[in-house]
C-alpha cells in the first residue's frame, strides 16, 4: 500500500515554502544578526528569524510547522520582511496562515491601476464607480455623476449618502427594506471581517449615532450581506425626470486592487433606455 504524502513535504505546503524562503537568506547579510554570539554562519535558522521578528523560537517554529495559532497581522508582516518575501510570496503567506490578504499599507487612495481607470471612464452606457473597503467613492465615470451628483461632492461615501442623506430616501424607493436593511447588513459583515479598520468602525458608529431608523434596524435585524452584486432596486432620480426606473448593481474586484470594488449599474429586465 502506497504511503500517504505528508502535507509538510509537498510543494504546496506553507511549511515547505517557509523553509525554502528561510534557506535562501544568507544570515551573514542580516544587519540585525551582526554582533550576536555565536556568530551566525550562512544558514538562517529558526532562532534567527524568531530574534528578527521579536518572538520566541517556539512561536516561530509553530508557524513554520504549519500549526494553527493566533498569528497576528503584524507578526506575519515581520516574517515577510525578515525572509525578504516578494509581494506574491507575502500574499501566499497571509492566505495560507490566516486566510486574509496582507494590508494595503501606504497605498495612496488615488493610486489606481491605469487599466481600471481606463475601463471605468470608457464605460459610457451605464453609471460606474470604484469604492474602497469603507465605501468611499474613489473614482466615478461621467454618467455616475449625472445620475448621482453626490459622488462629485468632497469625500463621497455610499453608506453615508444612502443611510443619512434625506435625498436618498426620496430617490431610492422602498428605502428601508431595499436600501437600509441591505446596506446595514453589509456594514455588519465588513465590521466583523475587518475589526481593525478604524475608518470602518467610525463609519458604522457615525451612522448609528446619527439616525434613529438605522439604530432600530441595526438592533432588530441580524441579517448579513457581503455585497450587492445582482441586487435589483428601484430609483426615482432627477436625471430621469423623476420617473421610476429599476436597475441592477454589479460588483467586481479588480485583480490589481482587490481592496476596491468596481460597481456598475445596468437596467433590470432588459430595460433599454432611460426616460429624460
Amino acid at each position: 500500500m502506497k504511503a500517504a504524502v505528508d502535507r509538510a513535504d509537498d510543494g504546496e505546503s506553507i511549511s515547505r515554502l517557509l523553509r525554502a524562503w528561510r534557506g535562501r537568506v544568507d544570515a551573514r547579510t542580516v544587519r540585525e544578526l551582526r554582533g550576536i554570539f555565536p556568530r551566525p554562519g550562512r544558514r538562517l535558522s529558526q532562532a534567527h528569524v524568531a530574534r528578527m521578528t521579536g518572538v520566541s523560537e517556539g512561536w516561530y517554529r509553530a508557524l513554520e510547522a504549519g500549526r494553527r495559532q493566533d498569528f497576528s497581522e503584524r507578526f506575519l508582516l515581520r516574517v515577510a520582511e525578515a525572509l525578504r518575501l516578494s509581494e506574491a510570496e507575502t500574499l501566499t503567506l497571509f492566505l495560507a496562515v490566516s486566510g486574509r490578504r496582507p494590508p494595503e499599507a501606504g497605498r495612496d487612495r488615488t493610486d489606481l491601476p491605469r487599466g481600471v481607470q481606463t475601463l471605468l471612464h470608457q464605460q459610457v452606457t451605464y453609471p460606474a464607480y470604484l469604492s474602497d473597503g469603507a465605501w468611499n467613492v474613489v473614482a466615478a465615470n461621467a454618467l455616475m455623476g449625472e445620475w448621482f451628483p453626490w459622488v462629485l461632492r468632497p469625500r463621497p461615501n455610499l453608506m453615508r449618502w444612502a443611510l443619512l442623506e434625506p435625498e436618498a430616501r426620496e430617490q431610492m424607493l422602498d428605502w428601508e427594506d431595499a436600501c437600509a436593511r441591505v446596506y446595514l447588513a453589509m456594514l455588519r459583515v465588513a465590521a466583523n471581517s475587518n475589526p481593525g479598520n478604524a475608518e470602518l468602525r467610525a463609519l458604522v458608529q457615525e451612522i448609528l449615532d446619527s439616525d434613529a431608523d438605522c439604530r432600530r434596524i441595526w438592533a432588530e435585524e441580524h441579517d448579513v450581506v457581503e455585497h450587492r452584486d445582482g441586487h435589483d432596486f428601484r430609483l426615482r432620480l432627477p436625471y430621469h425626470g423623476h420617473a421610476e426606473v429599476r436597475v441592477t448593481s454589479h460588483v467586481l474586484l479588480p485583480i490589481q486592487r482587490t481592496d476596491l470594488r468596481f460597481v456598475f449599474i445596468t437596467p433590470a429586465d432588459g430595460w433599454a433606455g432611460v426616460p429624460r
